[in-house]
């Protein structure tokens, strides 16, 4: 009977996966014409708007170990959930808010809702797939359906959102609220893959020794400390790119409309090259990362120097897009392979702890970073930032592949007994 249950339990869950991650992995109706809001009806600086995001980054950072504690009491189903309802409520703060203070408050509860989020998600996924050799392909395939899905809506609601800003700005982020509660509602559908800790009767499992043992672990691996300091890297790359890459467009007067639309197209080429990624995966392979980072970190540095241009030529504005084109390439292929390679070898004893730390760093680099673009956007036009942010990312990514050079990629069988300990598959 217990087994009978363990398999509903596996078809529930990676059936609804694909469907949920595609709604609720970001929020839709609201990126694009977001920063256009809070500059034109809320009349923040956008050098603010980027400092904001730091604050965001700011409070993940101290979100992430209640964020454990909050997964091991109430479960990865209940997690789930009340992160959903946080992210409601970061919308109506931001509907209702009258100044700065009030879009920090924002940004405390989106901080709290992803930091559990992003931990309980990939970890809800990973015990929900039979224990099989192709147990992580299957983690990619099914996580890469949702992420691939979520670029397409997410596309297509942004084309709508900024037709819809031009009627009345409040509309689209209305809208991202009804999906959010939609989510919320899915959310309740899964099934918990865990027994929960308080339902245990082992008080060893459920004490601080052990969570602080099983971080203790993750710090120690090699091959996870690689891939969080990679992942640090190109995450605070990208939360970067993706408010500077509107400011760029924007100072170049392009309108909300059309940025919409600009971005929706660049969803979907997220979206296509989503797909591809056990493809990139084959033919790279330990490279994958390294090539992801450069071409990455290249599309920043060549569209700041294009934008120099464009203010002249209108070129400039063509070869601006084309470099977008290979960054949202890059973050299309790149966020489904790095849950996939943190997921390797990892169990319930040790999943969440390895999406908690992982992203713990990923948030201070985003909130270092941010206060470092929001520092240049200060003083400096957009289009030298973004030059300067790509100078400063390109030696980073050099420095951390040598570093994961020796430490990610090889064979199970290669790796020492103690980094493969957790794996469910021995």
């Amino acid at each position: 009977m217990e087994e009978t249950s363990k398999i509903q339990m596996r078809k529930r869950n990676m059936k609804l996966f694909p469907l949920y991650k595609r709604l609720s992995w970001d929020y839709l109706f609201f990126y694009t014409i977001n920063f256009v809001f809070l500059i034109q009806v809320k009349h923040i600086n956008p050098a603010d708007i980027v400092l904001i995001d730091s604050f965001y980054y700011l409070f993940a950072i101290f979100s992430q170990i209640p964020a454990t504690f909050i997964i091991e009491f109430l479960g990865r189903k209940n997690s789930i959930i009340l992160g959903n309802v946080l992210s409601c409520a970061y919308i109506v703060v931001i509907l209702f808010s009258k100044n700065l203070f009030n879009l920090i408050i924002a940004e405390i509860l989106s901080a709290i809702s992803f930091a559990i989020k992003e931990s309980a998600e990939p970890s809800l996924l990973n015990e929900s797939i039979p224990p099989t050799k192709q147990r992580s392909q299957i983690f990619a395939r099914i996580s890469e359906k949702g992420i691939s899905n979520y670029y397409i809506i997410n596309a297509i609601s942004t084309i709508i959102a900024g037709f819809l800003y031009e009627i009345n700005p409040y509309i689209p982020l209305l809208l991202t609220l009804s999906i959010l509660l939609f989510v919320t509602f899915l959310s309740t559908q899964f099934i918990e893959p865990v027994e929960s800790k308080k339902d245990q009767n082992t008080e060893n499992n459920n004490s601080l020794y052990e969570i602080g043992k099983m971080f203790k672990y993750v710090l120690k691996s090699e091959r996870i400390k690689s891939l969080i300091l990679f992942s640090a890297i190109i995450t605070g790359l990208f939360s970067i790119l993706s408010n500077y890459e509107i400011t760029m467009l924007e100072e170049l007067n392009i309108s909300a409309s059309h940025l919409g639309i600009i971005f929706a197209m660049l969803g979907i080429v997220s979206a296509i090259s989503t797909k591809k990624q056990e493809k990139v995966h084959n033919k790279l392979k330990n490279n994958t990362l390294t090539g992801i980072g450069v071409f990455a970190v290249s599309s920043c540095i060549f569209s700041g120097i294009f934008g120099i241009i464009a203010k002249q030529y209108f070129i400039g504005i063509i070869l601006i897009l084309a470099f977008y084109v290979i960054r949202y390439i890059c973050s299309g292929v790149y966020y489904p392979l790095i849950e996939k390679y943190l997921s390797n070898f990892s169990s319930k004893e040790i999943d969440t702890k390895i999406f908690t730390i992982n992203n713990l760093l990923k948030s201070i680099a985003s909130a270092l970073v941010g206060i470092l673009a929001s520092f240049l956007l200060d003083r400096m036009e957009i289009a030298y930032c973004m030059i300067a942010i790509g100078i400063l990312f390109l030696i980073l990514v050099i420095l951390a592949s040598k570093f994961m050079k020796t430490r990610v990629g090889l064979k199970p069988e290669d790796y020492p007994k103690e980094e493969i300990k957790y794996d469910v598959i021995k």
